[in-house]
């Protein structure tokens, strides 16, 4: 093994050339590697705050599963909140430095605030695990052992889970829709504006009675317009199999949820108005295809407006998209168990090996999904007759609104 240890002009005196050779040696023998990478490994521990982000940004996309648009999205959004700070060595930042710095965001947007300094945390513990294992294999100390911005969490700035439930409700940010007044009168006014805007209202009806995402409704596709291959990375609808598929969640899992009754009523409906209505072969695929011709998704995407309008005939206050799903995931509560609540809205604990051996056959999750769409639908019996009426299902006496 070579190794250069410098040029003339970099010794006073051939002494010092040879212990720095002496060094080297000793480097050589205790790692059997070469002493110049080892330094450049010493050296970028050193890490600046640009140089944590990049580190982390490279690791969150080269892992098994990597990171989606969307967090790589906030995590650069975090990043240029620190922007005064790219160029500073995390090592020589200061507590005092940071809780400045999170109070001075914080007075402007507090969630802005805790988001970007979890992120920048959770980055340079990152950057300490690697130097961490660097040092070990080396044999040596590492140079970048502390966390300054642990000096949050020793001071309490991110709030508790109560304080940020407070924090929601006074600022009227999360809003579910209760079974006994306010569900029943938004799916009224849904019925009511059905005709006028089917593949919006469909759109939001469907999302409600499964618990789904707004992005995981929106990119459904028609299974049997999918080639074998396509269907692999692709969430879709199989009528035929009474399954919806959703690819690749938030969680980075598949999910699938069964087709219940008034779902695959909706869904018969919709194939037949896209097959009828719908004569570019490219939008046929998709359940809600987009109405603009210029629409670089190619579904529908924004419920907004019409989401005020029903609000507005409904009475109701406020309405987000994720509170369709927090609505499902309210009345789910109420009427079947934690294990089959947690499976519905397909959230994970991957560290919980019980729940692997606790996982709802496939039978109990069509009949509690059953339930919820019935236990929803009741609440507006116009939307429950027009979709369910039959022996199977007797009509629902009606009020006049």
């Amino acid at each position: 093994m070579r190794s250069t240890i410098g040029n003339v002009s970099d010794f006073a005196s051939i002494d010092q050339a040879r212990e720095t050779a002496r060094k080297f040696v000793e480097t050589m023998k205790l790692t059997k590697r070469n002493p110049n990478a080892v330094k450049r490994e010493a050296d970028a521990s050193e890490l600046t705050i640009s140089e944590v982000f990049a580190q982390y940004r490279q690791h969150l996309l080269g892992r098994s599963k990597p990171a989606k648009p969307n967090t790589l999205s906030v995590l650069d959004k975090a990043e240029n909140r620190l922007k005064e700070w790219a160029g500073l060595r995390v090592k020589d930042l200061t507590g005092n430095e940071i809780l400045r710095k999170f109070d001075e965001i914080a007075s402007r947007a507090r969630t802005a605030a805790e988001q970007t300094f979890r992120w920048i945390n959770v980055a340079v513990r990152h950057a300490i695990e690697i130097e961490a294992s660097n040092a070990q294999t080396q044999q040596r100390q590492p140079s970048l052992s502390y966390n300054p911005f642990s000096i949050l969490k020793v001071q309490k700035k991110f709030r508790t889970r109560s304080e940020l439930e407070d924090s929601y409700r006074a600022k009227g940010v999360r809003n579910p829709l209760s079974p006994k007044d306010t569900l029943g009168r938004f799916l009224t006014a849904l019925h009511n504006k059905r005709s006028f805007n089917r593949l919006g209202c469909d759109y939001l009806l469907l999302t409600i009675l499964l618990g789904a995402r707004k992005e995981e409704t929106a990119s459904l596709c028609w299974r049997e317009a999918l080639t074998n291959e396509e269907a692999k990375t692709t969430s879709y609808v199989d009528l035929s199999n009474r399954t919806i598929r959703f690819y690749d969640t938030k969680n980075r899992n598949d999910h699938e949820l069964p087709i219940c009754d008034a779902v695959k009523r909706i869904l018969e409906d919709r194939r037949d108005i896209v097959n009828d209505t719908v004569t570019r072969k490219d939008k046929q695929k998709w359940v809600f295809p987009a109405r603009s011709s210029r629409s670089k998704v190619g579904h529908y995407s924004d419920s907004k407006s019409l989401r005020e309008y029903l609000c507005q005939e409904a009475g109701i206050l406020k309405l987000g998209m994720h509170d369709l799903r927090r609505t499902f995931g309210r009345v789910a509560e109420e009427l079947v168990s934690y294990a089959v609540v947690k499976r519905l809205l397909n959230h994970r604990n991957t560290t919980d090996p019980t729940e692997r051996y606790a996982e709802p056959d496939q039978e109990r999750i069509f009949e509690a999904l059953q339930r919820i769409e019935l236990h929803m639908l009741m609440t507006a019996p116009k939307l429950y007759n027009v979709l369910l009426a039959s022996a199977k299902y007797p009509p629902l006496p009606e009020t006049r609104e």
